[in-house]
């Protein structure tokens, strides 16, 4: 990633997905309405067919336990409502951990998807995503 990495000045991840193996909140979340577990199973499947959550780890497929030194600087947001609640924090925790810099926002109540709604939430965080990437390209 190394070479790679370089070619960006920052990155701002909105509720990602950093485990395919799943993360707790993934596999015990309580997101019915936006992202089932169901869902997030199907889309995987598609995405890695055949394998194991296990051989899902693998840092190729699953950044969260990529070799992440030497990356960007980078901001994560999710809601604690948001099955991929987890995927963000020990993304954040490890970004940090690689000796990158990383900023988190978790949002209380806020669902999977939450910026996409017309609610006073959402559009503070669309600000601060573009306030983010404004100062990171400057």
């Amino acid at each position: 990633l190394g070479e790679q990495a370089r070619a960006f000045r920052a990155a701002q991840f909105t509720f990602g997905v950093f485990d395919l193996g799943m993360t707790p909140s993934q596999l015990h979340g309580h997101d019915k309405l936006i992202i089932p577990r169901a869902t997030m199973e199907w889309f995987y499947e598609k995405f890695v067919p055949g394998l194991t959550l296990e051989e899902r780890r693998a840092p190729d497929i699953s950044p969260l336990y990529a070799d992440l030194s030497g990356m960007p600087p980078a901001r994560f947001c999710v809601g604690t409502e948001d099955p991929l609640l987890d995927d963000s924090l020990f993304m954040a925790a490890r970004w940090q951990a690689a000796g990158n810099q990383a900023e988190l926002q978790v949002f209380d109540a806020a669902i999977h998807g939450f910026i996409a709604y017309p609610i006073k939430v959402a559009e503070l965080e669309i600000a601060a995503q573009f306030d983010f990437i404004t100062k990171a390209v400057a």
